[in-house]
């Protein structure tokens, strides 16, 4: 069980809203804590006016700029948004918070990139984002195999999925040890795909960012992270509501479900802070995605009261859809 920490005098308006940290462990700077709530900025929209809500550099610019308004600290963006200058711009062009009080995510790949283009892509990431370091580093996927790679170990013919992802990995302990990043870990790793790394012998990650909301919640996977001392991280914890049930076979939101509103009805809370307060209470960091300032509020103020074991249970139970994840299965990945 992690040790839960409150946010220090140094980040007045988290503190107001009793917003928690968690210490990370393992391949990260001794001390530093990672807080329960961040802001996802990938939107899965490619133009304004489709459905999804739509994110680019100017969107995402806006979002973070609101988010660190109402008190939010924890940013989560990655080599494949097209949103990190948007993060950056946002970031220097504010004085209310500095910069060593906010906590940057990202992520190298799609794709595992490789050891070599590993380190290439950080380098653009730190360009993109105008900062010289990120807090967090993530492998944004265990595999397969990308179509292009310097490395031989990500080649199609001659390498593997889990040779390129262990040298995709040792290029982040690379940038680690160099100080570029304050800890570096993972996201959408299996226990598998862990595994492989864990049989380097050498640094453990210290954070795997999964898919994880009830419709999917792989908890045997979150009780192996934990019991390695890697902190857990959710995306898309409601869901993707912004898409609405008709681009899957997803009859209802999961916002929309019967018990999960009248849970939300109970604690005089929206249906959106059940479902996260539902995560957090097994220790998971999240990373609700919204460009809505009410919404951003609503996100920050989950940690003022708790769920009983049944309630709890009741909505992981509740019946799952033929197409349960909102992201690719990364169980299919060798």
């Amino acid at each position: 069980m992690f040790r839960l920490l409150f946010i220090s005098l140094l980040f007045p308006s988290a503190l107001a809203l009793n917003v928690p940290s968690i210490t990370l462990k393992n391949a990260a700077v001794p001390g530093i804590t990672m807080q329960a709530m961040g802001i996802g900025t990938f939107g899965y929209a490619s133009h304004p006016g489709q459905k999804a809500e739509y994110w680019n550099n100017s969107v995402t610019a806006t979002a973070v700029s609101a988010w660190l308004k109402a008190g939010g600290r924890r940013i989560d963006t990655a080599y494949d948004y097209r949103g990190e200058a948007g993060v950056g711009m946002a970031v220097l062009h504010q004085t209310e918070v500095h910069r060593s009080e906010i906590f940057i995510t990202s992520k190298v790949g799609g794709l595992p990139p490789g050891y070599n283009d590993t380190l290439e892509q950080f380098q653009e990431i730190l360009t993109q984002m105008n900062l010289t370091y990120v807090d967090l580093l993530l492998i944004h996927w265990p595999g397969p195999l990308p179509l292009k790679s310097s490395d031989p170990k990500c080649k199609l013919i001659s390498g593997s999925d889990k040779e390129c992802r262990q040298s995709s990995w040792l290029a982040l302990e690379k940038i680690f040890k160099s100080g570029g990043a304050k800890a570096i870990g993972v996201s959408n790793f299996e226990q598998n795909h862990i595994q492989d790394i864990l049989d380097l012998k050498s640094l453990v990650p210290s954070v795997n960012q999964i898919e994880y909301h009830p419709y999917w919640h792989e908890d045997g996977l979150v009780e192996f992270c934990q019991n390695h001392s890697i902190a857990v991280n959710s995306y898309a914890p409601l869901g993707t509501p912004d898409w609405g049930p008709d681009h899957r076979d997803w009859n209802s939101t999961i916002l929309d479900l019967p018990v999960v509103k009248e849970i939300a009805k109970a604690h005089s809370k929206s249906p959106a802070q059940i479902l996260l307060r539902w995560a957090w209470q097994k220790n998971i960091l999240l990373n609700p995605r919204t460009w809505n300032d009410d919404h951003m509020a609503e996100n920050l103020n989950i940690f003022d009261f708790e769920l009983s074991d049944d309630e709890w249970k009741q909505i992981a139970s509740v019946p799952k859809p033929a197409t349960p994840k909102v992201c690719p299965d990364p169980h299919l990945i060798k």
